[in-house]
Formats: structure tokens, C-alpha cells, sequence
């Protein structure tokens, strides 16, 4: 599985409710999910909304996801729906990780990715080798790569449709 977009970098501490406030808890509990995606990160960069395209890239420091676990999949689904092609972070709140790879939308920790990009960069990872380019400061490094195991999850679009597939495919 490779990534090919910009880059939208953010600092330590990025919560579940700066990616959507709680203030929009109806939204996400609603299952609005286009609802969510309208407010993703208002109170953070209050024009990322109407500027992230598909394919872009979010990546935070340390403690991606913190806070409630109640507002995780409106954050996850805001950013599906947004069509974001993964969080990337220097270290993640396991269970906020685990709701997103959950719902099939990869969160990862590479350490070192804040120092690799700026906002705005364009990038290019491929997840399965750990190869990553900087294609504005045509920088490359090597990170860890992502299991092989949570890439079928996240092709899957998330683990339940991945054992659905895996007990269908063993029938």
C-alpha cells in the first residue's frame, strides 16, 4: 500500500476532539459523517476543511488521539469521509489507533515523521517496504514498516468487512 500526497503537519497533543470538536458530538453520534467532515480541525486551522484534498496526509507529533474514547470514530470517519489517506504521527494513543484501523483507516507511528515533512510537502510512503520520499525537499528515509496484517485490515476497509472476507475465502 503506498501514500502519495500533501502533507498537513501538526504539533504534540492532537486530540479526537481538535480533529472534530465535541461541540459536533450530535453529528458524530448521528453517524453524519458528512456533518463531521465539515468541522475537521476548525478550532485547530480553521481553513483545513475547505483546503484538504484526497489523498493528503495528516501527521502529528506525539499523543495523537488523546482523550475520550467517545469521540474517536467521529474523528476516524471525518477523516475517511474527508478522504485523507492516513494520520501519521511520532506516537499514537493505542486505542484511538486501533478504532481507526478498526474502521479501515490506517494510523501509524513513524518516529522521526515531523522532522521528515513540513505542511504543504508533498510525500510519497510505501507502507509495505517503510520507503518514504520527500518529493518537494526530495529528502528519502527509511521508517518502520506497517505489518502486513493491519494493511489487509485497511484495504479490507476495516477488520470486520477483513474476517467477513477471511471466512468467506475459507468456505
Amino acid at each position: 500500500m503506498k501514500l502519495s500526497g500533501k502533507a498537513w503537519v501538526f504539533g504534540n497533543g492532537l486530540g479526537a476532539t481538535d480533529i472534530v470538536s465535541a461541540r459536533h458530538d450530535k453529528a458524530g453520534m448521528s453517524h453524519d459523517w458528512a456533518e463531521c467532515r465539515k468541522h475537521l480541525m476548525e478550532e485547530v486551522d480553521p481553513a483545513f476543511s475547505a483546503t484538504v484534498a484526497p489523498g493528503d496526509i495528516v501527521i502529528a507529533g506525539e499523543n495523537l488521539g488523546r482523550g475520550h474514547a467517545h469521540y474517536y470514530t467521529a474523528a476516524v470517519m471525518a477523516c475517511k469521509e474527508a478522504g485523507i489517506a492516513a494520520l501519521l504521527c511520532e506516537g499514537v494513543n493505542a486505542l484511538f489507533q486501533r478504532g481507526a484501523i478498526d474502521q479501515g483507516f490506517l494510523t501509524w507511528a513513524f518516529p522521526g515523521i515531523t522532522s521528515f515533512a513540513a505542511s504543504g510537502d508533498q510525500l510519497e510512503i510505501d507502507l509495505a517496504s517503510g520507503e518514504a520520499t520527500n518529493r518537494t525537499s526530495c529528502a528519502t528515509r527509511r521508517f518502520e514498516p506497517v505489518s502486513p496484517l493491519i494493511l489487509d485490515i485497511v484495504e479490507a476497509g476495516g477488520s470486520l468487512d477483513w474476517a467477513l472476507g477471511r471466512v468467506g475465502a475459507a468456505a
